[in-house]
């Protein structure tokens, strides 16, 4: 894949545990929402964070977070900021940003009005930056564009903020609830190969299209839905290509958490309850008896991997 995003780079310190070299990228089990922790060494970033209701103040306590260096709203609906005031309110934020959209809802009001009454900065994010985490993993904020769609089956949706993590030889795309209309303004961007994919819109029938996944060809798909949810997520055809792309696929409706750990040249998941991963040392995280489905894939950097 080319790097053509690397403009303004956004700095932010922190002190270093013990596991330099390493990015853990957990997916929390929120039911029918997205919440993703990352962190390296350096940096604490949380994107989304579920319903009012999924508890991610508590799950962030349970994994050892006492800080958020960057919070990030894909988009303003409620299944992705609803839980963001109680951590807005919980601990320390020192950035919060979005992809600039605005809501009518009480929830995104809430939300705002938290992050201007704790004094957090804000920012709108910027088409084509990056956003450093330390010298080997950077965010590259690939959508919206300064153009936002216009016109979609939910331009709420479709103008999600689309990143992606990279992580030396590795690229994980993060792409909120975006659509089929994200999907190929993408793609005509240049986006090629990646490593992994979170999932967009918990695996709806509107996202994740043949034409994207010929291109990114991810080994490992992740997706975040809750059990039995009323809108069938994710829909089967959904998964039925992911497979025949030959994708990992972990849901978290059937796993419950997930945790993604990169050296930069392989990626681990492991998947259990929250109480089974946190209870993992984050400097050796070689299964253990405790976690009742420890090792469920490995996926290793093959030549060839980016345009």
């Amino acid at each position: 894949m080319t790097r053509a995003f690397l403009a303004p780079l956004l700095s932010l310190w922190l002190t270093l545990p013990a596991w330099a070299g390493t990015v853990l990228v957990d997916m929390l089990d929120v039911g029918q929402g997205d919440a993703i922790l990352v962190r390296t060494a350096e940096k604490t970033v949380l994107i989304d964070a579920g319903t009012a209701k999924s508890h991610v103040l508590a799950q962030l306590k349970a994994l050892g977070v006492e800080s958020v260096d960057l919070m990030i709203s894909s988009h303003p609906h409620a299944d992705h900021i609803g839980g963001m005031v109680e951590v807005l309110n919980g601990m320390p934020v020192k950035l919060f940003m979005d992809n600039g959209m605005t809501h009518t809802t009480k929830t995104y009001q809430n939300t705002m009005a938290a992050v201007e009454e704790r004094g957090i900065a804000y920012r709108t994010a910027t088409p084509g930056s990056t956003l450093k985490l330390n010298d080997e993993a950077w965010f590259e904020v690939l959508f919206p564009t300064d153009s936002l769609l216009k016109g979609t089956r939910s331009d709420l949706n479709s103008n999600s903020l689309v990143l992606l993590l990279v992580h030396k030889d590795m690229d994980f795309l993060l792409t909120g609830d975006a659509e089929e209309p994200t999907e190929e303004a993408l793609l005509a961007a240049g986006l090629g190969q990646v490593d992994v994919l979170k999932v967009a819109h918990h695996g709806s029938a509107h996202s994740t299209s043949r034409h994207f996944l010929d291109a990114t060809r991810p080994s490992i798909a992740v997706i975040s839905c809750g059990a039995d949810n009323r809108y069938g997520h994710p829909a089967p055809d959904t998964v039925a290509r992911l497979k025949r792309a030959q994708a990992m696929v972990y849901r978290t409706d059937l796993s419950g958490h997930l945790r993604l750990i990169s050296n930069g040249t392989e990626i681990e998941v492991l998947e259990g309850s929250l109480a089974e991963i946190a209870g993992l040392s984050v400097v050796n995280q070689a299964p253990s008896r405790e976690v009742s489905k420890p090792t469920s894939g490995l996926s290793t950097k093959k030549n060839g991997r980016r345009k």
